[in-house]
């Protein structure tokens, strides 16, 4: 239940959506929820004594099993009127379902046209980009995040308006060429996939995606999950992304994160900026609020003039979370123009914050 749960609608007009299809299929039971965004699939082994289908609340039907005892086999049966038997131990439930006919049908996952490729990458890369899109739902196309194949590598881009984040790597078929906008809800149902079958960033093991005009679908183990593509032209990224840098200093990825976690404590409320300011050999941290002050430095290489520039410590906190590396390379133009944070030794990564008003 839980792999399908995500799909279920919880705002809806239709009824039956608040159901989850079960039916036997070469002698597997298959389960399928959605809310005609998205929609799951998922397989099940059983024994398989006589074919057939129904829909079941599915609310309650998870209720019910988080009620019985671990361990102990289920056995379900439907009567010809669409009631629903469970039987576990001595225990017996009686649910009410509705007939298939009235369950919306699932697009079917087209192999042919899809392609395999490495979870491990696919899930970092996702888990690099989703945080910085927009939960605005009236900027629908940021509500995404940008997927671009080309020669072989596939480029991630995510944006709020504020930030940026972008993970590119040689992870695709070189004949697989496409640009389209995937709804962060399944990305972010994807990485819990990940996570409910224990599966790291370094693994190997292979996903199937298939990607069509208004359509993305992945295929891992016995799941598969759908969804309808954000329609819409993504924003001309590229030309927020610095082109160059005046100033470029390495920093510790750790220590960079602590010390903003420290001064993000005085910032005033969730929307204060922090203060970094460069002098020669050092990075000086700071933020006040009405009843709150902080200030640290950290020892950097750095010979140039004092720089004074200021950031949202969220946004800068977020981006070195998602920075795998020991160290960070952070750029800088004026104080008014966005700031790009790359990994040190690691091509491919890039995170472009907006600075805010000292």
């Amino acid at each position: 239940m839980q792999t399908i749960q995500s799909a279920l609608s919880t705002r809806t007009t239709l009824p039956i959506l608040l159901n989850f299809l079960m039916e036997t299929e070469n002698s597997r039971v298959k389960v399928v929820s959605t809310d005609l965004e998205m929609g799951v699939k998922h397989y099940i082994g059983a024994e398989v004594e006589t074919d057939g289908s129904i829909t079941i609340p599915a609310r309650k039907f998870s209720d019910i099993l988080h009620s019985l005892p671990d361990n102990q086999d289920v056995e379900l049966s439907v009567d010809a009127g669409g009631k629903i038997q469970l039987k576990c131990g001595r225990s017996r439930f009686g649910i009410t379902g509705a007939p298939k006919s009235e369950y919306p049908i699932l697009p079917e996952f087209n192999k042919q046209n899809a392609f395999g490729a490495e979870v491990g990458v696919i899930g970092n890369m996702i888990k690099k980009t989703i945080f910085a899109a927009s939960s605005d739902e009236t900027r629908h196309v940021l509500n995404g995040v940008f997927w671009s194949a080309k020669k072989g590598v596939l480029e991630m881009v995510s944006t709020d308006g504020r930030r940026l984040a972008l993970a590119a790597q040689k992870a695709v078929p070189k004949e697989k060429e496409f640009q389209v906008i995937v709804p962060i809800k399944i990305l972010a149902e994807f990485l819990k996939l990940l996570t409910h079958h224990e599966i790291k960033s370094d693994s190997v093991e292979k996903i199937l995606i298939g990607v069509t005009e208004n359509q993305i679908a992945f295929q891992l183990r016995e799941t598969t999950l759908l969804s309808r593509l954000v329609g819409g032209s993504f924003p001309r990224y590229e030309q927020v992304i610095p082109a160059k840098k005046d100033i470029s200093i390495n920093l510790e990825t750790k220590e960079f994160f602590a010390v903003t976690k420290r001064a993000s404590l005085c910032a005033v409320d969730r929307g204060g900026s922090v203060k970094y300011t460069l002098k020669k050999g050092s990075l000086q941290v700071a933020a006040s609020s009405q009843n709150l002050e902080f200030n640290d430095e950290m020892p950097i290489e750095y010979a140039g003039d004092d720089f004074q520039i200021a950031f949202n410590p969220t946004f800068i906190m977020d981006a070195l979370k998602h920075i795998d590396t020991a160290k960070a390379t952070i750029g800088l133009t004026t104080p008014v123009n966005p700031a790009l944070l790359e990994p040190v030794g690691e091509e491919g990564t890039r995170f472009v914050v907006m600075p805010m008003r000292a």
